[in-house]
Order: C-alpha cells, then structure tokens, then sequence
C-alpha cells in the first residue's frame, strides 16, 4: 500500500459543496506550510501559497497540455492557448489574440459598451432591478457572442454546456450528453459561417483554417470556439457582479466612484482578487520537482489555487476585506500568472470597467433591494437593486 504523502486536505474540485466552502480548505493549505496533498481524482498536490503558485506557472516543466482541471470528461477538446505548451502554444495563443489582445481589443470598446447600455436601458420599467441576471451575467455573454459571430438564440444552450461541463458539473436540463451538446452546437456554427460567412471572428478563421502558419484541426478549432464561448463569459460574468455587490453594499465607495471615475480600474482588480472568479487550475509534473518542501513526481498534478493565493497574508493585508483605495501590491492572480496568464484579461477588464462607468451614470444612487442569492461563494446570480433617479442610457 502506498503511503499518502502529508499533509493531506479534503480538496476535491468536483464536489459541489466547494462552491461555497473552499476557503476552508484554503486556510487549511496555509497551515500545511502552502502546499498539501489531496486523494480526490486519484491524487493530486494542492498549491494555496502566492510566491509558489506564481514560482510554478513560470516554470514550464509543469505542463497543462495534460489538463487544466480533473476529472476531465471525455470528449472535449483542449482548450485554445490554456491547454497547450510551447511549441504549440505560441499559434495557439495567437489564435485567441488575434480576437481580443491587446493590440485589438480597443477597437471592441463601442461594441461592448452599446451593450452595456441596451442591457442598462432594459432596467427602466423594473421597479427592483435585477443587476445580476439582467445585466452582470448576460453582457459578458452578449460580447463574445458578438466577437465570434454566433446567433443569439444560441446562448442559453451555451451556458447549460458550459456549466455542465466546467462550471457545475450538473446534468443538462434535457438529460442530454454535453459532450454531444457542444459538438453539435460547434458543428452547426461552422457550417453556417461556411454557407454565409460575416464579418467576424469564425468566419476570418474558416477563411483560412490556420494561424501563424499552422493548419487547424476539427478539434483545434473547436478548442479555440469552447475557449470563447463556453470559457469567455461566465468567469467575466462573476467578476461583473462580484464587483457591483461590493459598491453597492458600501455607499461611501460608490459615491468616490462617482466623483473619481478614473478609480474604476483600480477597485476591479482589488474586487478581482478578493472575489476570484476561477478559484484553481491544474498542472502536471514533467519530472521530480522540489517545491515548498515536497518531492514532486514525474506525472503528478498539481492544483494552482490561485483564489487562496489571492488571499496570502503574507503578500496582502488584511486579505479578506476590499481595499477601498486599491492596493499598492497591485498583482494578483485572478487571470492566472506566466505563459498561461489569461489571454481575455484585456477584454475582462474592459468590460468590468464600462459596466461600473455605465451603471453610475445612468442613476444617482444604486440600492439594495432585498438580499443578494449567490449560486457560488463568488456568483451574485441575482443582486436585487433600486436605480435612484435613473435616466436610461441612449444608445
């Protein structure tokens, strides 16, 4: 019988209760030294500690080609840019760049922006505005829907996959394979963009089938479509209404928001690190590798999680409470950290900022309503709000 290396955690990425309770097992990874091991999946090490999280997504002989997170589920295939190393990662990130980098994400601002506005202007016959369901969770998903060309009455069957397959794990509501589901959402979407190209994203793509010289598979390219529309939204989704609880809920921010908009930026990526929206991702050992203390084999996984490292005291005071002035340590890693930094992050923070600049403008005062219901320790689905002297915007 092998011995179960120590300290081991009760962490399992497929238990539903985590939703609500990882932080326990975050504090317990602290005491352990930032580094524990866990026997769910068949075993894996979980990393809790900030300097050791971010020592490891630079080093590349821990590998996410095997995986991102586990149990995987048959049938999907890797993730654009998130499950590739070098070489392959390069065309693979320029895959997704191309879309939304740096270089190009500037040129979206109007698009995401007139959505904003239409989701925003919806609101003016609610007397209790609904600033989750009706606006954080539905703009991220109406922006990358928009990025990659695809019919809106698509969505819904989108986020039951995606929450099926990555979020939840849940069953589909139709009892269906959603592994089937996405195949088939996949394959109907680049049949359509075949018989009637558009100008957008899939359809550059299908004019070619290759990026930065390399030809695209079937399953490359369904890789970088699931990247977009089933990675794409939810995650900037939660930062949405992550951030809008934490200034409504505390007047005297709101109202500095308000009077220095320019600290927008600032206060969305103090929300983001206390309220990471994609708690953990997974890497596999390449060889015996000593971290924090512990032997790493060859093959082993590795949990990177990345919301308790966000929470370090060590690296950040007082973790657990939302700086109203922003930090001066200024990094975090809720977009993850080195080769696999997330390739949407210009894109997330576009949006977080022009959802908070939108919202204020339009009212003079934003007010609970009733009690905020969350699906997931960082998920406000519905964020009950009263718009005080609210003028819709024009689009």
């Amino acid at each position: 019988m092998t011995a179960i290396p120590s300290p081991s955690v009760p962490f399992d990425s497929a238990d539903p209760s985590m939703r609500f309770h990882d932080i326990d097992v975050f504090e317990m990874v602290r005491k352990a030294g930032g580094i524990a091991w866990t026997e769910a999946a068949g075993g894996m090490w979980v990393v809790g500690r900030f300097d050791l999280i971010k020592r490891i997504t630079k080093d590349e002989r821990f590998r996410s080609s095997e995986g991102v997170r586990f149990p995987r589920a048959d049938g999907i295939p890797k993730v654009a840019a998130l499950e590739y190393d070098r070489p392959d990662h390069t065309a693979h990130r320029e895959l997704m760049t191309s879309a939304i980098g740096p270089r190009t994400v500037g040129a979206l601002q109007p698009m995401v922006r007139s959505h904003a506005r239409r989701l925003i202007a919806s609101l003016r016959n609610a007397e209790i505005a609904d600033l989750g369901g009706s606006f954080a969770f539905p703009l991220p998903l109406d922006v990358i829907f928009s990025i990659v060309g695809a019919p809106a009455d698509l969505k819904e069957r989108v986020v039951q996959v995606a929450e099926s397959l990555f979020l939840y794990r849940a069953p589909m509501p139709d009892g269906s394979d959603p592994v089937a589901a996405m195949r088939e959402i996949f394959d109907g979407l680049v049949a359509e963009k075949l018989a009637k190209p558009g100008d957008d994203w899939l359809s550059g793509i299908l004019r070619t089938r290759a990026v930065g010289g390399v030809e695209l598979s079937d399953a490359e390219l369904h890789g970088a479509m699931l990247a977009f529309l089933a990675g794409g939204h939810h995650s900037t989704s939660r930062g949405i209404a992550c951030l809008l609880v934490e200034i409504v809920k505390d007047p005297g921010l709101q109202r500095r928001l308000r009077e220095e908009p320019n600290l927008i930026p600032a206060i969305a990526e103090e929300s983001l690190r206390l309220n990471t929206p994609l708690r953990w991702f997974a890497r596999t050992a390449s060889e015996d590798i000593e971290i924090g203390g512990q032997l790493i084999r060859a093959g082993d996984r590795v949990y990177l999680m990345y919301a308790a490292g966000n929470l370090d005291p060590a690296v950040f005071d007082e973790p657990l409470k939302l700086d109203p002035q922003g930090r001066k340590n200024s990094e975090h890693l809720a977009f993850g950290w080195g080769l696999h930094r997330c390739v949407g992050m210009p894109l997330a923070q576009m949006q977080l900022r022009i959802a908070v600049e939108e919202l204020l403008a339009a009212t003079e005062d934003i007010c609970f309503a009733g009690e905020v219901e969350w699906s997931a320790l960082v998920e406000p689905r519905y964020i009950p709000v009263r718009l005080v002297d609210f003028v819709p915007p024009e689009d």
